[in-house]
């Protein structure tokens, strides 16, 4: 399929030639002022009808033969404050041989005729050839084509970036940065534009700071402000007994309670009994325990986690079930925000393993329509056994995870290999940029390059929304209200005496 119109010419003739090739790293020669190049940026190579494009993943100086002794020699002469008769001019030409650079970038694509040849060897003359710039968009049409639902996530080199939506449907999407990087505001830009598309999303709100994306910078409604919803556990948000289920509440208490299996066993048979009987009410369940035949420490072990469990006030008597009613309010896509700031740990993990567990019991039976599920620092709620489940059985039904998280080596191997989508901010530690190398989609030494070189707000996007190749993206602002931001004493202080 023919993806786009053929290179445009040069401007002028190339300047650049091809030094060597060593799989998929081209080496190119460049000219002092020819080499104002930055990591990340594409060039092409062009010979006739077919072409290379290349990204730019490092400068370097080339290797002159004679450069020390030239080297040695300027310093020699400089500290003696001799000046050279030049009458020919060649010093110039000399000079610029001596700083020449080497250009160092990675194959993302071979095109003939404008159709991607991904399997093709060839390579163009050294000589013949002509090297320019190439814009990110261009690259993009030519690899990718026009992506089919666009959103534009910010800037690229100057021009505005637009991902394919529908590449993130379905798919497996990591956004990882060190702290301060901007992860998080590129995940409100995503979900702001998706449910400006008519998306349905579900946030773990770990920090509280995806609360404000209904409202504008400067108070008021923005463009999905009756599209987002706030659900705060044991406030305005929670669940029936019945409705919850005896799976359900086993596997929490298994799993976040880590209820030895003898106390699980006798906490069914009394659920159970009290179904049977429809008897089945929180106070009836703990009064069951407290007089029913059994061992006194499986009492005392089943009774103290039940407490906890209901003291919450997260699960209530009857089958009242929340999770049909908020996504069913809009037909024209919702986001729903679970706040989980101000829960303790154990009852965050009670309410994400209800909430896992009841969004795939009515994706399954189709009461909801597919979503897309963020889940920031997912680490510090979900359960090593849910990790693999959502990732296969979810994504099966219908759930889109998107996975965020300033710590890339909590996140498992094999998510990184199963990934789609990556958009990677800065790091600099030498075992975070390990991990991410794990990722399929990139070579390893790309994510090592450029990972260092990324400004706040600067993010490397990778995977099927930008055509599986490596793009630089500066990402853009949105009117929404940021929250999240950490409290500075100085800063108050400041306040204060203003």
């Amino acid at each position: 399929m023919t993806l786009a119109a053929p290179f445009s010419p040069p401007s002028r003739p190339g300047v650049m030639k091809i030094l060597r090739k060593s799989n998929g790293t081209f080496e190119i020669l460049s000219l002092p002022g020819d080499a104002d190049l930055e990591r990340g940026e594409y060039i092409v190579a062009v010979e006739g009808k077919k072409a290379l494009i290349l990204e730019v993943i490092d400068i370097e100086y080339a290797d002159i033969p004679g450069l020390l002794e030239d080297l040695l020699r300027e310093l020699t002469l400089q500290n003696a404050s001799v000046s050279l008769f030049d009458p020919h001019k060649i010093g110039s030409v000399t000079l610029a041989i001596r700083e020449s650079k080497k250009i160092v970038s990675k194959l993302r694509a071979v095109l003939s005729e404008g159709e991607v040849k991904s399997s093709s060897l060839w390579i163009p003359s050294r000589f013949s050839s002509k090297i320019r710039r190439i814009s990110t968009n261009e690259v993009l049409r030519h690899v990718r084509g026009e992506p089919l639902i666009p959103i534009v996530i910010g800037e690229s080199f100057g021009e505005q970036l637009a991902i394919d939506a529908s590449e993130l449907d379905s798919s497996l999407t990591i956004i990882t940065g060190r702290k301060g990087t901007g992860k998080s505001h590129c995940t409100k830009v995503l979900l702001y534009e998706l449910v400006k598309k008519g998306c349905y999303a579900l946030v773990f709100d770990i920090n509280g700071e995806y609360c404000g994306l209904g409202e504008g910078k400067k108070g008021g409604d923005n463009e999905i402000s009756e599209k987002v919803v706030v659900a705060r556990p044991c406030v305005n948000f929670k669940v029936g007994l019945e409705t919850i289920g005896l799976e359900v509440m086993l596997d929490i208490l298994e799993h976040v309670f880590a209820t030895p299996q003898n106390s699980l066993r006798e906490f069914a048979r009394l659920w159970e009994s009290l179904e049977r009987e429809r008897e089945l009410t929180v106070e009836n369940l703990l009064s069951e325990v407290r007089r029913a035949h059994m061992n006194e420490a499986i009492r005392d072990a089943i009774l103290s986690r039940l407490q906890v469990v209901f003291s919450s006030g997260f699960i209530i008597n009857g089958d009242y079930d929340p999770i049909p009613e908020l996504f069913g309010s809009r037909e024209d896509g919702i986001l729903v925000v679970v706040d989980l700031s101000r829960l303790r740990p154990m009852i965050r993990r009670m309410v994400v393993e209800y909430v896992l567990s009841g969004v795939s019991q009515h994706l399954s039976d189709g009461s909801i329509p597919p979503l897309f599920l963020v889940s920031e620092e997912a680490h510090l709620y979900v359960g090593e056994t849910y990790w693999e489940d959502i990732v296969t059985r979810m994504r099966h039904l219908g759930i889109s995870p998107i996975f965020v998280s300033n710590q890339p080596d909590s996140i498992p191997e094999t998510i990184y290999r199963q990934a789609d989508n990556l958009f990677l901010f800065n790091f600099l530690n030498e075992n975070d940029l390990e991990s991410l190398s794990k990722f399929s989609h990139v070579d390893a030494e790309t994510v090592k390059s450029i990972a260092p070189s990324l400004e706040p707000g600067q993010t490397l996007v990778i995977g099927k929304v930008v055509g599986n190749i490596p793009v630089l993206a500066r990402i853009r602002d949105i009117d929404a209200k940021v929250l999240g931001n950490t409290k500075k004493f100085f800063k108050t202080l400041e306040t204060k005496i203003q």
